[in-house]
């Protein structure tokens, strides 16, 4: 097949890594593969000349411009489907392809809901939309009917440059480290999270434990100073400590005890894929598909992320536990990964989905992985 991947740039982030990576992987697999972008970022452009993946950048000064540049080249390029990633590229393809187009279109939603009706409406153009998580599917589906029968879910496929296995000390080995690798926006519940470790520091007051978020923090600029007074009124200083976003986050990671995520909603989590890829155990909230990635007390822990002691609980349960124990945990974690994640896998999902598009046909749909937690079917949990 001739398959266009498009993604707006090369920039450094969690969907423009999955479309390159799979865009190595097609091309391994003896695709003819082309990388389209149409804003200036070359982060993920040395993954791309390592893959041998073509790269052409379409240019463009707004959004008139990039949709006019995107719907010339698709309609004379000569591609068989076109795999669109985010929001933008994806309108645009999907606009492309009026009147009528003779080329299959895949999209991959990365929302874990679409709350946009003109949006979910533009993606019926499409043959059909992938989705990386099975409460985005559901939730999509009941709030869309006319989308439901195109959307499909598939797991991210997760290749790090270099693989871990087990636990690894934390820069401290007297202290238990845990990191979060998500914005600061109340989603993502970081309030939440303060509480419960005023919780743990209260009722377990030796326990070595402490929280490092990493994360953007202009998302909601003015949640900050809430967080950065509950940390001082809390006495939490010398426990929880929030950092900017860092490309170093897998650094960081291989170097903590284990990943936490307290989110009230989610979709699927970069930072606990890749967490898992690194033999990091998982402490998150039980909600969308976390009971697919977390097995309670095998991996990791799951909590309820509207109480602060359910999310105390888990800490302290985790951090209480010996080192081999946490050690078990990460192996565990690395073990599911490499089945829910695997590269094979997935890229046979894609490209089963792709020659599908490109062929115009409609075929029952295969999800990834086929279990579906209950978590899923409602929304948050």
């Amino acid at each position: 097949m001739r398959i266009v991947v498009l993604v707006e740039s090369l920039t450094f982030g969690g969907a423009e890594r999955q479309a390159c990576v799979l865009a190595g992987e097609f091309k391994r697999r003896g695709h003819e593969v082309l990388v389209a972008t149409y804003h200036q970022d070359d982060f993920y452009r040395p993954l791309l000349e390592h893959e041998n993946v073509e790269h052409r950048f379409l240019g463009g000064n707004g959004k008139v411009s990039w949709a006019a540049n995107v719907r010339r080249f698709l309609r004379t390029h000569g591609q068989d489907v076109v795999l669109a990633f985010l929001p933008g590229p994806s309108a645009y393809a999907e606009l492309a392809g009026l009147p009528r187009r003779s080329w299959g279109l895949v999209i991959s939603e990365r929302s874990a809901r679409i709350r946009s009706r003109a949006k979910a409406k533009l993606h019926t153009l499409a043959d059909y939309v992938v989705v990386n998580s099975h409460a985005a599917r559901v939730a999509n589906g009941q709030d869309h009917p006319r989308l439901r029968a195109k959307l499909i879910t598939i797991y991210n496929a997760v290749r790090l440059h270099y693989a871990q296995t087990g636990a690894s000390p934390s820069t401290n080995p007297s202290v238990i480290r845990l990191v979060v690798a998500a914005s600061v926006d109340r989603n993502k519940n970081t309030l939440g999270l303060l509480a419960a470790m005023s919780i743990v520091r209260e009722q377990r007051p030796t326990l070595p434990v402490r929280v490092d978020w990493y994360g953007s923090q202009g998302v909601e600029p003015e949640l900050l100073p809430e967080i950065r007074k509950a940390v001082s009124d809390r006495g939490l200083d010398s426990v929880f400590h929030v950092y900017p976003a860092t490309e170093r986050i897998h650094d960081v990671i291989s170097q903590a005890d284990a990943v936490l995520l307290p989110s009230f909603h989610e979709g699927l989590p970069n930072a606990v894929c890749e967490g898992m890829m690194l033999g990091k155990p998982i402490l998150m909230s039980d909600v969308s598909d976390a009971r697919n990635l977390v097995q309670d007390g095998v991996n990791g822990f799951l909590f309820n992320p509207q109480s602060s002691e359910s999310i105390a609980d888990a800490v302290a349960k985790f951090a209480g536990l010996v080192f081999e124990a946490r050690v078990s945990m990460g192996r565990a974690s690395r073990a599911r990964a490499e089945v829910l994640f695997d590269m094979d896998t997935v890229a046979e999902r894609y490209l089963h989905i792709l020659e599908a598009a490109s062929a115009r046909e409609v075929i029952k749909i295969e999800h990834w992985p086929e279990e579906v937690p209950g978590t899923a079917c409602s929304w948050g949990g």
